[in-house]
């Protein structure tokens, strides 16, 4: 299948921008980085709205698009559901900034951490379908979870760095270690996914002409650490997008020198969410070409 790379900075973008908002509603609930609240609050919306234009891309006729909110059970009405409701819940998270100088009520920040996980997984489960069995599996919702847990921690410590906050980037140590260690773990376990997708899970089909053969067993999932997929698997997912961001999250936490640190590990893991997607794509071979 090709790279749908609008769809590719969608996804990413996504997960960015649910990382950084729901990073500095934890801060917020900690009592820590009321210095760095509006700053964080703009990043995530920048991420949000660069992920919607990016989508926008993907459409020939984007005027179209409010066709399909018709149907519940489309997977783009349920993103669209879940960016609205996130976007309010911003509208009033910025409100409560502005109106404390930083401080944001326990409510809203607890709000924001559901609402934000809830975008990811939507997102991640719009693409879930039999008729592509490599898609078809869990760990993809994970990856992306996985992508906020350091993406997001990883900006929000920068930004702590530049604006001198001290106190937050001591709470934020321990998450964006842990963020880079989930997140290596859910983009290693989707590529191992991929090799062990088979047609055989969405049913089996017969050729008339052979009735006792099943067709689908020939087909297989992508061999990831071959062919066109290498090097996104390889270099982009595993050695930049899972490895340096741990060395990056070590690394910070003993220099504290989060402004370097921080920065790379965000960029590595955005690299890495790029590839992982990539990865998603080429894996993205329909069950519908054997019937």
């Amino acid at each position: 299948m090709e790279l749908h790379w609008s769809l590719i900075l969608f996804t990413s973008f996504v997960a960015w921008c649910a990382g950084a908002f729901s990073t500095q509603a934890y801060l917020a609930l900690r009592g820590k980085g009321d210095k760095i609240q509006l700053i964080s609050w703009i990043a995530s919306a920048i991420l949000l709205v660069v992920g919607g234009v990016a989508v926008f891309t993907h459409l020939q006729h984007w005027e179209r698009i409010f066709n399909g909110f018709g149907h519940l059970t489309s997977g783009i009405t349920q993103e669209f559901i879940a960016i609205v409701v996130i976007a309010v819940i911003a509208l009033i998270y910025l409100v409560m900034i502005k109106r404390n100088d930083g401080k944001v009520p326990a409510w809203v920040a607890g709000l924001a951490i559901v609402a934000s996980v809830v975008m990811v997984v939507v997102t991640g489960h719009s693409y879930m379908m039999e008729a592509r069995p490599a898609w078809n599996n869990i760990v993809w919702i994970l990856s992306l979870v996985g992508a906020a847990c350091i993406l997001g921690p990883a900006t929000i410590a920068a930004i702590c760095a530049f604006k001198g906050e001290d106190e937050a980037l001591s709470v934020l140590d321990p998450v964006i270690i842990g963020g880079s260690v989930l997140n290596a773990i859910a983009s290693v376990a989707a590529l191992l996914s991929v090799g062990m997708a088979k047609a055989v899970e969405v049913g089996y089909y017969y050729d008339l002409t052979h009735p006792m053969k099943d067709i689908t067993a020939t087909y297989s999932g992508l061999n990831v650490f071959a062919g066109d997929s290498a090097l996104f698997s390889i270099a982009g997912v595993i050695i930049v997008g899972a490895i340096a961001p741990i060395a990056c999250a070590v690394l910070g936490k003993k220099t504290g020198n989060w402004k370097v640190f921080g920065t790379t590990a965000a960029a590595c893991a955005f690299i890495g969410a790029l590839c992982l997607r990539a990865v998603f794509y080429l894996a993205g071979i329909s069950i519908f070409n054997f019937y």
